[in-house]
């Protein structure tokens, strides 16, 4: 038998069938399909598609073979892969290759074969063979069709590994898919000649904004996004990946969010196609929120810095040693220096002393004891040992420390800390005496699983306490617990019990026999502490509180007379027509007092009181002013507010509350304590008196409207004659009818906008054509006083159409020009300016007189108030402008302000939302 040969190229062959990945997969109807139909076609026992491996051949299919593959070494095809030609032997017994081969002379009794030779990637990975047990020799047609069965079979390799590819480029993509949606990656495409720019509904969504919102989008989009710092660097990153200094365009920038914060982001992209003229085109890339990372590492950068700080300043000493004899020193930070009198460079190394020479030989062998247990048992440790000082003193330090272990458990170093305990050492002496003169007992008591208990240590008086010494009880408790009281003993028990387990301090009123068998109380406190070998040692103080206990009863009389004085208090609350009443906002329960229920009109045996209940008592028209005082409380703490109520009875009635709200941070449920008055009665007073205002302003205004025409056609006609002292009445009278009718005005006003009657013609203006109009109007109005205007107007504020009312705007613009120029001195300066500050407009008039005098700024914008009563005659006004002028701004949306410093002239406000 001839054993086939191997090709020249079987690396490569080997490593071509390999990629074709059908070795020891299960069978496929596209190939057997194949070998059946070959098999019928060519009317032949056996079809098979053997691909030859390494030291075999297997059978991807067959037809009439039940084996799934042979050895190489007996193999036909091993000689078939050797030629691209087809392979054939019309009768194996008298060929000398194959006449005694085991698949000659055994099963299958091969007489005949034919393999036509498998190509992939170029190489011969098998062959699509035919099997007979009689001898045969194939026509030329047969040949034809066998070559093209073959074909077949490469053809459904190569379909199989692209479909096999295909596959796993979708299972890619939807890794691919799966990671960016997990991820929360926004994306981004950029087509750098045309700006035109795609983004995801992620990249939108870091922003705050769906996508809808920002349609449509290009490269514009994401500029006007991006903080204004920012661009600088990232165009310079771009261009260089442009130039290609940089594979990728790799930048973290800022990006204001809806909200107006601006979030981290990280864009990396890479341009993946360009012009035939060499310039960037397509651009891909993806778009991370890194908000989070940014804090975390500002969060370390300040937490490194802390540590380095505290390293600096800690009082004790960091090292790391070797666990050999002498603790040789690694490291040792400076401040071993003042402790030792040695420095630290002493030690490293062991260059002119070790640690273990300055160490108290009495406390060498205990030292070193402790700390081998510790590494023997994986465990840090804490040790209290003395120093020997250069000086010849001795100081107490406590070490800290663990030991550090590499993989096959051999330590490594010592890691430690170690503190000059000295001072401590000596209060803690005094500490002992001190106690000594505390009226109760500082005591330690342990307690062991066998139950055993002991005080290791308690002070002297013990013996006040217990009747006992503290060497009777310092290992053996049991004389001290005989002294407890019968009724109490399972209580203290039980207490302890529970501070052991549950490591809870340990507080406890009991009573215990003097030695004269009186009774006396103790309250007594603990701190546990677990203990190494299984038991709890309680720090704690124990003192007599017998006499606290007689305070109890004192304070049982002084609760009777708060009750009384509780009572008192209602009755008080109810003639003021006043109750008092707490409620959580959080949570919605609420608590009246007895005159609430009068005011409300309900009977307290028959509601509970709760916030819906409240609320739902709230006229339709207040509810919104409730809730927003409310809101206002979270921040500022104080709930007041008018309003009216519907009782039960139909009613309606107006109430005051007046509430304060802790805040939040030491207010977790929200409670608000508060008051609620009737006020119905000085509402309606208050109603009657703005109609009378009213009334009055209007009957007062036509006749005053007729005298001043009268005065001014006198005036202007010079029917007064020549006589000057007539003019000059004259004159005073006019200017006396203009104030009046101003007055009458502006009073006028501020009633509609209190009452809500005032309407508003909200339209677009053109705020440099108001501003010039209002000043050229007062520019008359200064008289000779020769006042300099100036109009500075920001740049930024003539592309902004400020929606408000015209007419009113200029209301509140004369008001304070006419301020300024009274208040102004000769040849003076008055600024009047506008800028656009965020979301809105501040219009502001800035003058030079001697400002607003402090007395006056917490009513300044109250009714008829005037900084000085002599001032205000001498200067002329009302009282009333800045008072109006608060409630336009208010009704237009807006807000009025000022600054001022005492004779360096005032600055005042309005802005109005954009």
């Amino acid at each position: 038998m001839q054993v086939p040969e191997k090709p020249v190229n079987e690396d490569d062959r080997l490593a071509a069938l390999e990629l074709t990945k059908l070795l020891d997969t299960a069978p496929e109807p596209r190939f057997d399909r194949l070998t059946r139909l070959a098999q019928l076609t060519l009317n032949i026992e056996t079809v098979l598609v053997s691909l030859v491996d390494d030291n075999r051949q297997w059978f991807k299919s067959k037809q009439g073979l039940t084996a799934c593959e042979t050895e190489r070494d007996v193999s036909f095809c091993g000689h078939a892969i050797l030629d691209e030609a087809i392979f054939e032997v019309p009768d194996t017994l008298k060929d000398k290759r194959f006449a005694n081969n085991p698949l000659v002379l055994g099963e299958p009794f091969i007489r005949f074969y034919a393999g036509v030779p498998l190509k992939h990637m170029g190489y011969l990975i098998g062959t699509l063979c035919f099997i007979s047990s009689k001898p045969r020799i194939l026509s030329e047609t047969e040949r034809e069709i066998a070559i093209g069965f073959a074909a077949a079979i490469e053809q459904e390799i190569q379909d199989r590994l692209q479909e096999h590819d295909h596959e796993k480029l979708l299972a890619s993509e939807l890794m691919y898919r799966s990671v960016l949606e997990g991820t929360r990656i926004g994306t981004w495409q950029w087509n750098v000649q045309t700006g035109e720019t795609i983004f995801n509904e992620r990249w939108a969504d870091i922003l705050g904004y769906q996508l809808a919102e920002l349609e449509p989008v290009s490269i514009d989009t994401w500029l006007s996004f991006a903080h204004p710092d920012d661009l600088v660097e990232s165009g310079r990153l771009l261009q260089e990946h442009f130039d290609g200094v940089n594979s990728f365009y790799d930048c973290k920038c800022r990006m204001k969010h809806k909200n107006g914060s601006y979030v981290w982001v990280h864009d990396r992209g890479r341009v993946v196609s360009w012009t035939q003229d060499g310039k960037p085109l397509m651009m891909y890339g993806t778009h991370a929120d890194i908000s989070e990372q940014k804090m975390a590492e500002l969060s370390l950068l300040e937490s490194r810095d802390q540590f380095k700080t505290l390293v600096a300043n800690i009082p004790g000493i960091t090292f790391r040693c070797k666990a050999d004899k002498d603790w040789t020193m690694l490291f040792m930070s400076g401040h071993i220096d003042p402790l030792s009198g040695y420095p630290s460079s002493d030690f490293i190394g062991n260059a002119v002393r070790t640690y273990d020479s300055v160490i108290h030989p009495d406390d060498k062998e205990h030292l070193g004891r402790s700390i081998e247990v510790a590494i023997r048992e994986r465990s840090s440790w804490i040790l209290n040992y003395r120093i020997l000082h250069a000086n010849g003193s001795i100081r107490w330090v406590e070490e800290r420390g663990a030991a550090e272990y590499d993989e096959s458990g051999q330590v490594t170093f010592l890691d430690g800390f170690i503190l000059d305990i000295s001072n401590e050492k000596k209060l803690q002496d005094q500490l002992v005496k001190l106690t000594q003169q505390l009226p109760g007992v500082v005591y330690q008591f342990q307690l062991w699983p066998d139950g055993r208990s002991a005080f290791p240590y308690a002070s002297d008086t013990i013996k006040a306490i217990y009747g006992v010494t503290p060497e009777e009880v310092a290992d053996d408790a049991t004389t001290a617990f005989a002294r407890i009281y019968p009724d109490d003993f399972e209580g203290v028990v039980q207490s302890i019990n529970y501070s052991r387990d549950q490591q809870a301090v340990w507080q406890h009123e009991y009573r215990v026999y003097r030695e004269d068998q009186s009774v006396i109380w103790l309250s007594g406190n603990a701190m546990p502490e677990p203990m190494t070998d299984g038991s709890t040692l309680w720090h704690g103080y124990i003192q007599d509180v017998t006499q606290t206990k007689e305070y109890y009863l004192q304070l049982e009389q002084l609760n009777q007379q708060l009750s009384v004085a509780q009572q008192s208090l209602d009755l008080a609350s109810e003639q003021a027509q006043m109750g008092y009443w707490q409620a959580s906002l959080k949570n919605g329960t609420l608590w009246w007092s007895p005159s609430i229920y009068q005011i409300f009109g309900f009977d307290p045996d028959e509601i509970t009181p709760s916030v819906v209940l409240f609320k739902s008592m709230v006229h339709p028209d207040d509810v919104e002013k409730v809730e927003q005082s409310e809101e206002k409380a979270k921040l500022t703490g104080v709930h007041n507010v008018e309003h009216r109520i519907i009782r039960s009875d139909g009613e309606i009635r107006w109430v005051h509350e007046l509430a304060q709200l802790v805040p939040e941070a030491q207010n977790p449920e929200l409670i608000m304590v508060g008051s609620v008055q009737d006020i119905t009665e000085r509402m309606k007073l208050q109603q009657m008196k703005e109609e009378f205002i009213s009334t009055v302003s209007h009957e007062l205004r036509t006749p005053l409207t007729s005298i001043s025409g009268a005065l001014n056609l006198l005036q202007s006609t010079g029917l007064v004659g020549s006589s000057e002292k007539a003019a000059k009445l004259i004159g005073i009278a006019s200017n006396n009818c203009t104030q009046l009718i101003h007055l009458i005005s502006d009073l006028l006003d501020i009633e509609k906008l209190v009452a809500g009657k005032m309407s508003f013609e909200m339209r677009p203006i053109n705020i440099r054509s108001v501003l010039q109009r209002a000043m050229h109007d007062h520019q008359l109005y200064s008289g000779s006083k020769n006042i300099h205007f100036v109009l500075d107007v920001d740049a930024k504020v003539d592309g902004i159409n400020l929606v408000a009312d015209e007419h009113r705007l200029m209301q509140i613009l004369a008001n304070f020009l006419s301020n300024a120029v009274k208040y102004s001195p000769s040849c003076g300066r008055i600024t009047l300016s506008a800028n656009n500050q965020a979301d809105y407009i501040e219009i502001a008039v800035e003058d030079e007189g001697e400002g607003v005098p402090e007395a006056f700024r917490s009513r300044i914008f109250q009714r008829f108030s005037q900084a000085d009563a002599g001032i205000s005659k001498m200067k002329g006004g009302t009282g009333l402008g800045l008072s109006l002028n608060k409630e336009l701004a208010e009704g237009m949306g807006g807000s009025i302000g000022y600054t001022s410093i005492v004779g360096c002239g005032a600055r005042f406000y309005v802005r109005l939302p954009i």
